[in-house]
């Protein structure tokens, strides 16, 4: 072939992971999606927060979060620009913390009273 090869295969292009600033706890691939260690916190949180309640509860909110994830992902193809991963996640997943204790507590108590099943 012509000039020298680095072993790597055909295309030449290096794929090494990366770290992120000092202390970020980010590692990333070059033109990656980055998702950073205290996003990570605050998801676990708020889910632990949910567990500490009720089953369904923290399964409700897991759900939340990560359709929280996919929404700030479709928003990142459309916008083609960096979007934080916390905002639309949490907030998705404490709406659906309270709505659970505040309306839906209520709710399954009653029918529980009246022996009512759904």
């Amino acid at each position: 072939g012509s000039g020298s090869s680095s072993g790597s295969g055909g295309s030449g292009e290096r794929l090494e992971f990366q770290e992120g600033p000092a202390g970020s706890g980010e590692f990333f691939l070059p033109d990656s999606i980055k998702l950073g260690l205290g996003d990570f916190i605050f998801y676990s949180v708020l889910v632990g927060r949910a567990a500490m309640y009720d089953l369904f509860t923290m399964f409700a909110c897991y759900f939340a979060i990560v359709q929280g994830l996919i929404a700030t992902l479709l928003l990142l193809g459309f916008y083609h620009k960096a979007l934080p991963a916390l905002p639309i996640s949490i907030a998705m997943g404490v709406v659906t913390y309270v709505g659970s204790r505040i309306f839906l507590e209520p709710l399954v108590q009653q029918m529980t009273t009246h022996n009512l099943m759904f």
